[in-house]
């Protein structure tokens, strides 16, 4: 939606600034940037892009997003570069990204789960900060203003039902 306009998404569609990209139920969409980053989004999840730039010759990067919902973000070059900075509003918190694979939703009650695959994410919100940087590890935010939980390692079944929110069916 841009401009309180919608429209249907097909395959190769370009996403712009400001554009609201949201997923009905049982849908999945995938969002692939110029740079190779991916953002998956599940059900009934919805995305603004607020900022993109892709730089490699300045040796720079920007992507700030807003995401409502399940997603998994897959780092592309743009984390690679020497100044880059990405990252995610989730309603409940940001999460900021480096080199990084993670998925995060609401899961179990909790209003976010934020689970590390590869890299580091930095969840942070006005009630305290949590640094995820072992794969494996999983912090969650149980509703708006709290703090983020304690870190530990999800069990494999918790992690398969997150997984299992943004997988293509």
């Amino acid at each position: 939606m841009l401009g309180g306009a919608t429209r249907a998404l097909g395959l190769n569609t370009s996403v712009i600034l400001n554009e609201t990209v949201s997923t009905g139920a049982a849908a999945r969409l995938e969002v692939t940037f110029k740079d190779n980053t991916r953002l998956t989004l599940g059900e009934n999840a919805r995305l603004t892009l607020d900022r993109y730039v892709f730089n490699p010759a300045a040796g720079r990067g920007t992507i700030r997003f807003r995401v409502v919902g399940a997603f998994r973000f897959l780092s592309g070059q743009l984390s690679k570069l020497a100044r880059s900075d990405v990252s995610v509003t989730t309603p409940v918190a940001t999460i900021g990204v480096r080199g990084t694979e993670f998925w995060g939703g609401p899961i179990d009650d909790q209003a976010l789960g934020v689970f590390l695959i590869e890299g580091a994410v930095r969840v942070s919100n006005a009630a305290g900060v949590q640094i995820l940087n072992r794969p494996g590890q999983g912090t969650n935010i149980a509703r708006p203003g709290a703090a983020p939980g304690p870190i530990t390692f999800w069990p494999q079944d918790k992690v398969n039902r997150a997984i299992a929110t943004v997988t293509f069916q």
